[in-house]
């Protein structure tokens, strides 16, 4: 734990000293949540566009060639329903793309749909991850709509995201009024491609909320290889992990031993010291223009992945954290201000058989920095 004087200045009153364990998926998000942040910056959008193929003409109401919907890794791109039942309203609505269309004067596109998910790589798990973990995160993509689940809820993921991309978007532009005629196909937006409309999501902050409240697998992984493609060009899991280090470990943040193998912690080769994620917190605390977001990314007792935790008593609304599980390890890291003002840092990892009985100590330690215990 370090006490974050004048908003993180970092005087250590405390820690528990530990190699580098095993951090719970829920936890290691803290680390994708800086990388995003510092490589975009705060006030990124993602922008999804729908362009013309520069053969395609236009006769009065009608579009004749090909277009494409080219992906930017946006994780939260959704039809309405969608965006408003799992992501609460934080994503981007599929539908500007169909009135942005229609409202330059286009009834009719005479030719295929060509979804463009280049700006990533094929690979649809993170690196090392067992094939049985395709059961439980969705295919990644960078042309994902609902996070790649078929149909309109959570019951399973599409199996071809480019073509289930394809399909949302025809039904969208039917729906405002839009017929497409013609295949549906994958492929790469050519140069000299018009733009006809875009949709841009919701500012990055927006998207670590719903990222950090519920954790979300999918919009970590998304993320991670974002940012790969943003610093180097390559939308590789790999790349993004590349980058998200060398950024934190600038700031002295992660040290020479820390492993970051993934942006949601599935991986099991994934290794952080407590102090390492310490750090995270303490620098964002410290930092009002990428630490803040990051900050308020996470959940507040009574909320998201602390639903059950801190909804009574002095540290409901005086902690933001984040808690994982993996194998016996259970964990919660962020960032606690005591009832005299003072803010610490803190990351619990406990190795215990009785999580229940861990998270009462994490609940217990947080609770008494809160009263304000160390001040």
């Amino acid at each position: 734990m370090w006490r974050l004087d004048g908003h993180g200045s970092g005087t250590r009153v405390a820690g528990f000293k530990a190699d580098t364990p095993r951090i719970p998926a829920s936890t290691m998000k803290l680390v994708t949540s800086a990388g995003a942040l510092l490589q975009f910056g705060p006030s990124h959008r993602f922008t999804t566009a729908l362009l013309a193929d520069p053969s395609a003409v236009r006769d009065r109401k009608t579009l004749k060639g090909p277009v494409y919907l080219r992906g930017s890794g946006d994780p939260v791109l959704a039809t309405r329903y969608y965006g408003s039942a799992y992501l609460r309203g934080r994503s981007t609505p599929l539908t500007d793309l169909g009135t942005g269309l229609k409202a330059t004067g286009i009834r009719l596109v005479r030719g295929p749909i060509v979804a463009d998910e280049s700006l990533f790589d094929r690979k649809r798990l993170g690196p090392g991850w067992p094939s049985y973990y395709s059961l439980y995160i969705a295919p990644l993509s960078a042309l994902a709509i609902n996070q790649d689940y078929a149909g309109s809820g959570r019951a399973a993921y599409v199996t071809n995201p480019t073509l289930a991309a394809g399909q949302r978007l025809r039904a969208t532009l039917k729906g405002v009024g839009v017929q497409q005629v013609g295949p549906l196909k994958a492929g790469t937006t050519p140069r000299g491609a018009r733009t006809l409309a875009t949709v841009t999501s919701p500012p990055l902050p927006v998207i670590l909320r719903a990222m950090n409240l519920d954790s979300d697998n999918f919009i970590a992984e998304t993320l991670t290889k974002g940012v790969g493609a943003a610093s180097s060009g390559r939308g590789t899991t790999t790349a993004g992990v590349r980058r998200t280090r060398a950024l934190l470990t600038a700031r002295g943040i992660l040290g020479p031993e820390d492993v970051v193998v993934d942006g949601s912690g599935l991986s099991r080769g994934n290794h952080l010291a407590a102090s390492s994620l310490v750090h995270v917190i303490a620098q964002a605390d410290a930092d009002p223009v990428w630490g803040r977001p990051l900050i308020l990314s996470l959940a507040q007792g009574g909320e998201g992945t602390l639903i059950r935790r801190f909804t009574t008593g002095v540290a409901t609304k005086r902690v933001r954290a984040k808690t994982g599980y993996l194998d016996g390890v259970s964990s919660m890291a962020g960032r606690v201000v005591s009832r005299g003002g003072v803010h610490y840092g803190f990351a619990l990892v406990m190795n215990s058989t009785d999580i229940g009985g861990a998270r009462a100590v994490q609940d217990r330690v947080v609770t008494l920095l809160a009263a304000g215990a160390e001040d």
